[in-house]
């Protein structure tokens, strides 16, 4: 199957496909991996402008897309290991993965496949949902035939496996709302706590801690950072002993970072 076939899969599935520099995952034209098309005709029409395109790898623009991406990670971490931990955790059969369309990539790691029924909204995009596995709905993958110097994205099953969405990869999305393996991360409040300080303020010898916390959580549900700025004074108000101003500034801008590093490397296409 050429690369135009693979095309032609991908956008009848309802996916904006994006072309990519030879040997590369990035589309460097103002505007990147939005660059991205779902039918051949506009494709082709960007393409006459950018032929250095014509032989370039081939990606999906999952911001677009009514498609979702599960990315174990096999290079750096053990993302196999964990996927099926948390199976077993979650009484999930771990044959689900072989259900759908799956891609090896060139470190070997997994890109599994899921359509967004019409209507339906997808799981949050999730970098480490667990340990190597990120759930990755808006940012872009690079899918088979696509190049790289490490090797190929090859097809392990079929493309028309591809199946609707199950439910257990919303929960994985959701780790603050599941229980997770015990070797993975648990967060140091809960989202009982974030709502008390949000009520009763920042406790006495926790407030560094505890502000940190709040800040992180609403950057990871995209709370706008001006919204975000504002509730941590207020609750900061409503503690018995406020932070200084510019220790909050300072717990603020510390989270901030973060979420910026953790937004790049979404920018980075996943793992792979």
């Amino acid at each position: 199957m050429n690369r135009w076939e693979h095309v032609r899969q991908y956008q009848q599935a309802g996916a904006y496909v994006f072309m990519a520099l030879p040997n590369q995952k990035y589309n460097a034209v103002s505007g990147g991996f939005n660059n991205s098309f779902n039918n051949r005709d506009d494709l082709q029409s960007w393409l006459n402008i950018y032929p250095e395109y014509y032989k370039g790898n081939v990606g999906i623009d999952l911001s677009k897309s009514n498609l979702v991406v599960v990315d174990i990670d096999k290079h750096e971490q053990n993302g196999m290991a964990s996927i099926l931990a948390w199976f077993k955790s979650h009484n999930v059969n771990p044959d689900t993965l072989q259900d759908t369309y799956v891609e090896q990539t060139p470190t070997g790691g997994l890109h599994a496949f899921y359509l967004i029924p019409s209507g339906q909204d997808k799981p949050k995009h999730i970098i480490n949902a667990i340990k190597g596995v990120d759930v990755l709905s808006n940012t872009a993958v690079m899918t088979a035939p696509s190049t790289m110097t490490g090797g190929q994205y090859r097809q392990i099953t079929p493309f028309d496996k591809i199946k609707p969405v199950p439910t257990w990869v919303y929960d994985l999305a959701n780790g603050l709302d599941t229980d997770r393996p015990s070797h993975t991360y648990k967060a140091k409040y809960s989202l009982a706590d974030r709502w008390k300080m949000t009520i009763n303020g920042f406790e006495i010898g926790e407030r560094n801690n505890q502000a940190m916390s709040l800040a992180g959580y609403l950057f990871a549900i995209d709370v706008t950072p001006q919204d975000i700025y504002d509730i941590m004074q207020t609750v900061n108000e409503r503690s018995n002993e406020p932070l200084p101003d510019n220790e909050l500034n300072t717990v603020y801008m510390s989270a901030r970072r973060r979420e910026e590093k953790k937004r790049a490397r979404m920018n980075d296409y996943g793992r792979d």
